[in-house]
């Protein structure tokens, strides 16, 4: 019996990446900057509804228009975010540091390039 307890608490730490992973909790709202590589920014919100050890989904809002967002973390806190704003493809790439991510941006047909920085609300 505490064999079986013993196995049940380690997959739920597994599951919410707790016990090996130390990886940063990105649920919630994140206020986003965007920089263009031609000087225009943008702001935007990711809003991560379910984070489970390295992966986690929720939704990306630009131009009051939300589609939803997949995404991608590594135990070194490097993360991947695939979306789409109104018309286009669009990844995030960057790293966490505290309540921070941060990185690079490519929007597809027509490319276009930036950076971004994303504050945890």
């Amino acid at each position: 019996a505490n064999a079986d307890l013993a196995l049940d608490i380690s997959i739920v730490f597994l599951a919410t990446g707790c016990l090996f992973f130390r990886l940063p909790n990105l649920n919630g709202s994140w206020d986003v900057v965007m920089t263009y590589s031609g000087g225009a920014s943008k702001t935007a919100a990711f809003h991560v509804e379910q984070h489970l050890v390295y992966n986690y989904r929720g939704r990306f809002c630009l131009d009051s228009t939300c589609k939803e967002l997949f995404g991608m973390i590594s135990n070194d806190h490097v993360v991947s975010i695939n979306t789409w704003t109104s018309k286009n493809g669009i990844d995030f790439a960057g790293s966490v540091n505290k309540n921070t991510v941060s990185g690079t941006f490519t929007i597809f047909d027509p490319s276009v390039e930036g950076t971004w920085e994303a504050i945890k609300r």
